[in-house]
């Protein structure tokens, strides 16, 4: 399989990876850790071979790009996710999240059917492969604090602002 990488400069957030596969996009990393990505991407494609940039990986990086200066959310952009049961059913809903919208950690426990998985939500946000794409920036917990971001805070905060999203410190 080809897994073909652009990486783009995003304002305050700095550099942000895409990969893709002919398909749509695998990953989406917050950086510019090749290295981690291409590790991260083996342990799943163990076959994986690496490109560079390719019409899939440049568009939906163009749309990551016009979306963090402002423009509209990326939900068109098609992405891959793993079959990995009950992440996958996390990830399904987060990516319905509205633009400028938030769910809770416990709002979509209950959407998966798993009113008590609130914890597990938070671990399956953390392990999104491709955030941005998967809003999962826009769940907060019951007290609308921030909880966790695989970006970190600083980036969930930026993102939150960016949506005109209010939260709690």
């Amino acid at each position: 399989m080809h897994v073909h990488v652009s990486r783009l400069r995003a304002g305050a957030l700095g550099a942000i990876q895409v990969a893709a596969t002919f398909q749509g996009v695998v990953r989406v990393q917050l950086d510019d850790d090749g290295d981690q990505m291409r590790a991260d991407l083996l342990q799943q494609y163990p076959d994986a071979v690496f490109k560079r940039a390719s019409t899939m990986s440049t568009d939906a990086a163009r749309v990551l790009r016009d979306y963090l200066g402002g423009g509209p959310s990326p939900t068109e952009v098609p992405t891959v996710l793993p079959e990995v049961g009950f992440s996958t059913r996390v990830w399904r809903e987060l990516a319905r999240i509205p633009y400028g919208k938030t769910r809770t950690y416990g709002a979509i426990a209950r959407l998966v059917r798993k009113p008590r998985a609130a914890r597990a939500v938070g671990q399956a946000c953390g392990r999104n492969p491709v955030p941005l794409l998967v809003p999962c920036h826009r769940v907060l917990a019951a007290d609308r604090k921030l909880g966790g971001f695989s970006g970190g805070l600083d980036t969930k905060r930026l993102l939150l602002e960016l949506e005109g999203i209010p939260y709690r410190g």
